[in-house]
């Protein structure tokens, strides 16, 4: 998107958008210090938050509600206080703990952790074709991000053997990444620029850095810490949400230095995005024509064709590897 085609108000500064429990807010990161605008409020217990920037929709998971919701936002307005949103609806419902929330700009899909089902799952933006990706050996998923560039997906697992995992966008080439020195894992975000993953240890009290493959990690900050939850990142400067300081804080994402104070005193402060345009670039993909061919789901892959064909939990694909067969099958997934 091009800058003069920005609301007016995020051509000068990144905007951080954040989940405070009961609202969604937005504040300019190098704006007044202690001002932060209500995009919806009202909310039982909102926890993490994505965005589809082209389209103008914010989407967050309730906790409380066990539902993922979503509301338009206003792209043409002037100043950050004009950013409220409208026509709040339900997305996806029937959910149980949803802690973690990514949408993929490319393919227009939601993906979600559940750390009570112990699942990752995929629906289309409006929340049909929901599907169950991944199940086995699944603990406590928390965060999950997503790199439709490369046809991987990212998520965190703070259960009783913690680390950092990567698959397809199809559930496919499911490989352990991180599992040293990892206790509890809580916020992840990547680089698209750089190609690096950044993730936050709450118990350990630091920021990391790797390779997308988790190789050449290295500390980013650590020993000052209190207990961060969720992190993104603009450009040069890494963001991320403490439970305890009740804060968003900023630092450089290479050397950890530059350290600032963004917002305090926040209620409750829990998963947080950069709302820009520059952290959803937009290629080509295998399912941007016709929808790949699938009568239902285009996945992407990290193994050629690079994407797959799929089906809503329940209902199976047919030969041709393309068409859903009508009506739904009895599936039973072992949670445990």
């Amino acid at each position: 998107m091009l800058q003069k085609n920005l609301p007016l108000f995020l051509r000068c500064s990144p905007h951080l958008l954040f989940a405070n429990r009961r609202d969604v807010r937005l504040v300019d990161a190098d704006g007044v210090r202690g001002e932060s605008a209500i995009v919806v409020s009202d909310l039982e217990d909102a926890a993490a938050v994505d965005f589809l920037f082209d389209e103008n929709l914010i989407f967050w998971t309730d906790v409380s509600e066990e539902a993922i919701k979503q509301i338009h936002w206003n792209q043409s307005s002037n100043s950050l206080k004009e950013a409220l949103g409208t026509g709040q609806a339900v997305v996806v419902s029937g959910l149980t703990s949803p802690d973690g929330l990514a949408c993929d700009w490319l393919g227009k899909k939601l993906y979600w952790t559940d750390s009570e089902t112990n699942r990752i799952e995929v629906a289309n933006l409006d929340g049909t074709s929901r599907k169950v990706l991944v199940w086995m050996d699944l603990d406590q998923p928390r965060a999950i991000a997503l790199h439709p560039g490369q046809r991987y997906m990212y998520w965190t697992d703070w259960g009783e053997e913690p680390r950092i995992e990567r698959a397809g966008m199809d559930g496919s080439s499911r490989k352990v990444l991180v599992n040293e020195n990892i206790h509890w894992p809580n916020g992840l975000t990547i680089d698209l620029v750089e190609e690096k993953l950044y993730w936050a240890d709450a118990k350990l009290s630091f920021i990391h850095r790797a390779n997308l493959d988790g190789s050449a990690r290295e500390p980013v900050v650590e020993g000052t810490l209190t207990h961060p939850f969720a992190l993104t990142l603009s450009k040069e400067t890494l963001y991320w949400t403490d439970w305890q300081t009740r804060s968003i804080h900023a630092c450089n994402k290479h050397s950890g230095d530059k350290t600032r104070e963004i917002l305090s005193g926040i209620y409750s402060p829990m998963d947080i995005q950069v709302l820009e345009p520059y952290r959803q670039p937009y290629i080509i993909t295998p399912c941007s024509n016709n929808n790949g061919g699938c009568s239902h789901l285009c996945l992407l892959s990290p193994v050629q064709p690079f994407y797959s064909c799929a089906c809503p939990t329940g209902v199976q694909l047919k030969a041709d590897g393309k068409t859903c067969k009508p009506g739904r099958i009895s599936v039973q997934i072992n949670n445990n």
